[in-house]
């Protein structure tokens, strides 16, 4: 108890001086639901997980719900402070910056790992197999922006991309596409959610790719307070490994409901 008491006492002291001219950090996330990392009423994983690290060192935070492509070139245009949850990608470093280990991100101070999968109606015979695709003749849905995008068209896979994940699903069940390339945590939770889904769907696996999500500051905010975002990177580490953190992940995930329609558009959350 002491090692973590002395730890963010010296974290506080190190944000002190930009504290005296700035209170709150402004902060990009996406504008969509994203279980159960961002909800739309303002919670969830990351929400909690960033507003506690926050709080422990004595600020505040301005959430900013935008489109996602918006949000990672505000942070490059430095008119944020910072956007999440983003994966890591190399050409993502010109936007801004992540928790490094050397020349690779440090996932112990991660937001939270999440992985994408494919689904497909329950009668197909798309597979994938952990290195391509088979059976495979149409596009795959993904959504615009996310990094899966690029691990697909890699792959020579035609792409529809959309803005919103009920938008795939309901042109994958009008044969529209041949699958869905959709974060599982929250792909799976909307299936089990969702009546025109259900047994309508099926995933296949093994994961199309499996990731790290983290906070990414912009590069004039790193630059300015090399400090205050050192001291973020290690309260997040801390406060991930909380009880408090895990109590509020496994409460989003008993309770919240998805609302029963792919037509729900939430008002806004890699």
């Amino acid at each position: 108890m002491k090692r973590v008491l002395g730890a963010l006492t010296a974290a506080m002291l190190t944000v002190s001086a930009w504290q005296a001219s700035a209170q709150t950090l402004v902060l990009g996330l996406e504008n969509v639901e994203y279980f159960p990392w961002q909800l739309p009423d303002g919670t969830g994983a990351d929400i909690f997980l960033i507003e506690t690290a926050a709080r422990n060192l004595g600020y505040a935070v301005d959430f900013r719900p935008v489109p996602w492509r918006r949000c990672l070139n505000e942070a490059g245009s430095n008119a944020i402070d910072g956007c999440f949850s983003a994966s890591f990608e190399v050409s993502r470093m010109d936007l801004g910056v992540y928790p490094m280990a050397g020349n690779r991100p440090d996932t112990s101070k991660a937001l939270h790992a999440d992985s994408y999968s494919l689904y497909v109606p329950k009668e197909s015979d798309v597979r994938w197999t952990g290195s391509g695709f088979e059976n495979l003749s149409g596009d795959i849905g993904a959504i615009y922006g996310y990094s899966i995008v690029t691990m697909l068209q890699n792959q020579g896979v035609g792409v529809f991309k959309a803005d919103r994940l009920g938008q795939l699903f309901q042109l994958l069940l009008r044969d529209r596409l041949d699958g869905i390339a959709a974060l599982t945590a929250h792909a799976d939770h909307l299936i089990e959610q969702t009546p025109e889904l259900n047994g309508r769907v099926r995933k296949v696996g093994p994961p199309l790719e499996e990731k790290h999500y983290y906070l990414l500051f912009s590069h004039g905010f790193a630059k300015n307070n090399p400090e205050v975002v050192s001291a973020l990177y290690d309260e997040i580490k801390r406060v991930r490994k909380s009880p408090e953190y895990r109590e509020n992940y496994e409460h989003i995930r008993r309770t919240h409901v998805e609302p029963h329609t792919l037509n729900y558009d939430p008002p806004g959350g890699l």
